[in-house]
């Protein structure tokens, strides 16, 4: 076999957004460093994760996308929205539901289609990007004095000897998994796990046209990420533009023209046309489950959760009455796929010569779309700290003590905040009270640093809920809602709770963030619009509990 080496500043393993992100903020803040991203996949495969929020979008704004192309490429979103429901509700319109609205114009994006987009983008700027490239993990020698990479390509040994190196190779983690003796990708250690079924449809009914919704939302309801939320979990419903069934080469000559910021832009039905490439409206739909309620996913199977839950919760069915379920629309799904115990971490965020970033550092349940966002999170920090070691040509382990310490905490606190978010399905009021609490953090935050036009280290702390005092907040309300569920849990199992015996959880919760929410409420939109209304659908919900 034949063999060579090279030389690099930094390399980035795995091409996926947070990745290419690292690696396009390191060249546009020295164009003389040498940075190449190895890929094991020859293309882009298909994945999961659409839904983008603000801070995700604004980091890969700093790096040049321009906002129409994504405009161009995808369906907009313009928040989150929360219903609670049970076996008992029939109607969309008439649940219980908190919106956040929107921050700032975000997307529904097709992965494909997006991570190729930052491939190009990336490419530009000059980093160099091998696909088809097989990391030998094994082989590999990493040390703060230097390291060297094997891998192998069509045939060829390559020994990369390089400065520094990211491992963003998601939830494979490379470097725990396959390089470090006491490393490893494992389960967090967490009160319960969470597993996903999904699939694909088309021709769903859109939201905008149920008429006679009981609240009032600033956009039309299918610009929000949508969540069904009951006590075993929640559904998501996202609708997608869909480029798939364009040739890859098209497809890739049309991204390429939108990574350059000079080209002219043009609109969708213009790119379609001048690329000769196809897009289609889609919708994802999945299903979300806390393994300590319900492990059917385990137990039965995808189609299996798919048909319990729309026979279960009557509202999950009214939203896909008449939709046509998509068999093979995307390689894998056939036509479910799943995910089972996803939320993990690595054991090692950094090394000598190394860091992790992304999912390969940490992998948190996606009830509120956290995966891209805490991911440019960590690239950010990631940026300074390998800027600080190639400039003091220093790459030791304790050289990245600040950036561990970083992740260490904004896990921490993602998982505390997905756990808080579960256990509030288990009363209508308790998602109201905990999203209205991340917003009050979330808007305060963003009010404050909306100005800035590049992404910066205030938006690293993601929502604002990294402030010492939502923090601290946020640790009293999931301590109630622990010893609630506890609780309740020996009085009646899951299959017999209702609502009515979390009443006292949510007496407790408005003991610790009642007051701060009323002071803020002007921070909560959807809230001051509607109060009137939501005040007299609480009195129904406790009326009829």
């Amino acid at each position: 076999m034949k063999s060579r080496n090279v030389n690099y500043d930094l390399a980035v393993l795995g091409s996926g957004p947070q990745g290419l992100n690292v690696a396009s903020w390191i060249k546009k803040e020295n164009p003389n460093y040498n940075v190449i991203v190895l890929e094991s996949q020859k293309k882009y495969p298909h994945k999961i994760g659409e839904s983008t929020l603000s801070g995700f979008c604004k980091a890969v704004r700093s790096n040049d996308i321009r906002h129409e192309a994504w405009q161009n490429l995808f369906y907009t979103k313009k928040g989150l929205g929360f219903w609670h429901t049970d076996e008992y509700n029939t109607d969309l319109r008439t649940l219980p539901e908190y919106i956040i609205e929107t921050f700032d114009e975000t997307f529904q994006i097709e992965r494909r289609t997006f991570d190729e987009l930052l491939e190009h983008n990336c490419k530009r700027q000059g980093v160099e990007i091998i696909r088809g490239a097989r990391v030998q993990a094994a082989e590999c020698e990493l040390s703060a004095s230097g390291n060297k990479i094997k891998y192998i390509k069509d045939g060829e040994e390559v020994f990369l000897n390089c400065k520094m190196v990211v491992d963003a190779t998601g939830p494979a983690s490379i470097i725990n998994n396959h390089y470090l003796e006491d490393g490893d990708y494992i389960e967090s250690d967490v009160p319960f796990q969470t597993s996903s079924v999904w699939a694909y449809y088309k021709n769903v009914k859109w939201l905008k046209d149920y008429e006679n919704w009981a609240l009032d939302a600033e956009n039309p309801r299918d610009e929000y990420t949508q969540h069904i939320c009951f006590k075993e979990g929640w559904v998501w419903y996202i609708p997608i533009v869909s480029w798939t069934k364009s040739k890859d080469e098209n497809l890739s000559a049309m991204l390429k023209y939108l990574s350059d910021p000079e080209s002219p832009l043009l609109s969708r039905d213009e790119l379609a046309t001048k690329f000769d490439c196809v897009y289609e409206q889609i919708w994802s739909i999945g299903i979300s489950l806390r393994n300590d309620r319900d492990n059917v996913i385990r137990e039965k199977g995808s189609a299996a959760t798919f048909e319990k839950y729309l026979e279960k919760i009557p509202t999950f069915k009214q939203l896909l009455e008449g939709a046509e379920l998509l068999n093979g629309y995307y390689p894998n799904h056939k036509p479910y796929a799943k995910r089972l115990n996803y939320r993990r971490r690595a054991k090692q965020f950094a090394g000598d010569g190394w860091l992790a970033v992304g999912d390969a550092a940490f992998f948190v349940d996606p009830l509120r779309s956290p995966g891209l966002t805490g991911g440019v999170a960590m690239g950010y920090h990631a940026k300074i700290a390998i800027l600080k070691a190639l400039s003091e040509n220093n790459f030791s382990k304790q050289t990245f003590e600040g950036y561990s310490q970083r992740i260490e905490e904004l896990h921490e606190m993602l998982e505390d905040q997905n756990q808080i978010a579960y256990m509030s399905h288990n009363h209508p009021e308790g998602i109201a009270l905990v999203r209205r609490f991340g917003e009050v953090s979330s808007r305060g935050h963003y009010n404050e640093f909306q100005h800035q036009e590049e992404y910066q280290f205030p938006d690293t702390n993601v929502w604002g809920h990294l402030y010492t005092e939502h923090f601290r907040m946020q640790k009293q309300v999931l301590a109630i809602m622990l010893e609630e569920e506890e609780r309740v849990g020996k009085i009646k199992n899951i299959e017999n709770q209702s609502g009515a015996d979390y009443e006292i959880m949510i007496a407790r919760m408005k003991q610790v963030i009642g007051d701060h929410l009323e002071k803020n409420l002007y921070l909560n939109p959807f809230t001051v619009v509607n109060q009137d209304k939501i005040r007299e659908n609480e009195q129904g919900v406790k009326a009829v509990a």
